[in-house]
Formats: C-alpha cells, structure tokens, sequence
C-alpha cells in the first residue's frame, strides 16, 4: 500500500489597502493600469488600445482614453477611494467631450446611488454605448506579490451575448474594412508613413524627433475619423518627458488646433466617402507634423507645413 496522502495547507486570502499598491491615483495607479489594460480588458470583454492619459476637456481631465475593438472611443475613470458625485459629473461630461461609446469607472467601492445611476445610464442608452462600474481589490496569500482584482459591480445586461456576437460577426468584418480602408490611405498619400493592409482602427505614426505619437483613427462602426496626439511613454522617453514637451506646445496646440484632438463624422460605409476621409486625415496630420517641427521659443513665428517623412508603428 502507498503511503498515506498528507493533508493539504491551504493560505488564507487577505485584503490589502489599495494605497498600498498604488500611493497615488495620478502618478502610479493611472500610468499602471494604461500598461496594464489587458487586465481590464479580461474583465469587460473586449480589446482595449491606450491612446492618451490625463486627456482634456475644458477644465477636467479624464484618466485614460482607450481604443475598443471597433474604434469606439473607451474613458477610463479612476477613483482610489468610494465613488461619489463629482466623478459621476465628470463622467457625464467626458462621455460627450470624447464621443465616448464605452465607460469603465473604477473605484475603490460605490455607494449605491453612483450603482443605480450605471444601471439607469445602461438601460436607458442605445445599445452602442456600454457602461460598467468595477470595484478595485488588492490581495495577497502570507506574503505573496500583490494582486490587482477588478470585481464587476455593474454592466449592460447581455454583455456578454453582444461581445461574442461582435467577435464571431461585426468583428470579423470591421477588421476587414480597416485593412482595405488603410491600404486605400497608403496608396492615396504614399508619403505619410501609414501601412497598407493595417488591421486595427487606428494607425500610428511616429515622427523621428522626440515627441508624442500621432494616432489616426478610422472608426468604422462609429462613422467616424479622429487624429491626435498620445501621451503614452514610447520609444524609451518618460512620461515625465512626453508631459513636458505637451506643456512646452500646449499654447501652440491650441493656437493651430483649437483641441487637442479632432474628430469628424463621415459615413465610413460608404466608400466614395474614404477619398475625403484620406485628405481629411492628410491635411490633419500636416498640421500635427508642423507642430512638432515649431520651436516653443518661435511660437509667434509661422512655421511650414512640410516635415520629415514619418515612420509608421503599427501594433
């Protein structure tokens, strides 16, 4: 006969102040969770592509503005302590400033009106728009490495039926329209660094100097186009560089711009329209390609529109 089976030793799971993790909401759980994104995007359901934190409208800043699967516009809003009113405004406010279809509203805990308020927004909005509240959790067993969790506290109803019909279905077709839509651009205005055959909403393009990705997006589900810049570290820079060049150009941005970013609506599914989406977004990205040639020094100087040919970075 074998030897007798030893008794299994099971941990104890403990709950850990989330400070403990992340001392500060802006410097360190922000920039974390952007990297991080494929963990939230295992808790909703769909892909999700960082495109800018701290992004402005007006006098707010929303957390994190994301890409999803079918370019729609996702706002990421963090909270380290209990929900409460002022980021539910903000929320609001954000939600029109970013065309936003899908919010995530992370927080410690919520109180139950902020729950009730997701849920309302859920059933009283088209199905295009998705809005989840999701309470963030730290754990360890004895002294293990912290654990991040993301409990769902409230989601659309059929969630989960509509992400796997967009992946068997929508999905499947909207890439195809990106890859023939950015083929069409790269053979449109050759020069601009954009890859033929790119499978994703948006298409990088990153200049040789130190500064700031420029993300063009052609959102075919949502029937719209947009360019801006990404404040996401790259290349090897800081965050801390890529803010200071967007403090040192914020003056110049706003004189050239108006916003930061620039969206406009197109129907996308109608191809005789993709002409005027390709020299809308070409015109743009001159405009962003001069910003990045302007000495902050010389701003009051006007500078060409010409720039050295970009490189493009798809993922």
């Amino acid at each position: 006969m074998g030897s007798e089976q030893q008794p299994i030793t099971f941990g104890e799971l403990t709950e850990v102040d989330v400070r403990k993790a992340w001392p500060h909401e802006a410097h360190d759980f922000t920039p974390w969770l952007a990297e991080n994104l494929e963990r939230l995007s295992e808790v909703i359901g769909i892909h999700l592509e960082a495109e800018t934190i701290e992004a402005q409208v007006g006098e707010f800043r929303g957390d994190i503005l994301a890409t999803g699967p079918e370019g729609q516009s996702v706002l990421i809003e963090n909270q380290l302590e209990w929900s409460d009113h002022s980021h539910l405004g903000q929320i609001m406010t954000y939600l029109a400033g970013f065309d936003a279809r899908v919010v995530v509203w992370i927080a410690r805990d919520f109180a139950e009106p902020h729950v009730s308020a997701i849920q309302w927004l859920n059933r009283h909005t088209e199905n295009e728009f998705a809005f989840f509240a999701l309470k963030l959790r730290v754990v360890r067993i004895a002294d293990s490495p912290l654990v991040p969790i993301f409990e769902v506290i409230a989601k659309p109803n059929n969630w989960e039926r509509q992400v796997r019909d967009e992946r068997t279905g929508s999905r499947a077709e909207n890439v195809k329209r990106y890859r023939e839509f950015w083929t069409h651009y790269a053979r449109r205005h050759p020069g601009d660094g954009v890859k033929a055959n790119h499978g994703l909403a948006n298409s990088w393009i990153s200049p040789r100097k130190e500064a700031p990705t420029i993300s063009l997006a052609f959102s075919y589900a949502s029937r719209h186009a947009g360019i801006f810049f990404t404040t996401q570290p790259q290349r090897g820079f800081s965050q801390d560089v890529l803010d200071g060049w967007l403090d040192k150009h914020r003056s110049i941005i706003s004189n050239r711009l108006g916003r930061q970013a620039h969206w406009k609506n197109f129907d996308t599914h109608n191809r005789e329209n993709w002409d005027a989406i390709c020299d809308w977004l070409h015109e743009k990205l001159e405009q962003y390609l001069s910003i990045i040639e302007v000495d902050p020094g010389q701003a009051g100087q006007t500078s060409g529109m010409g720039a050295s040919v970009p490189s493009a970075s798809a993922s």
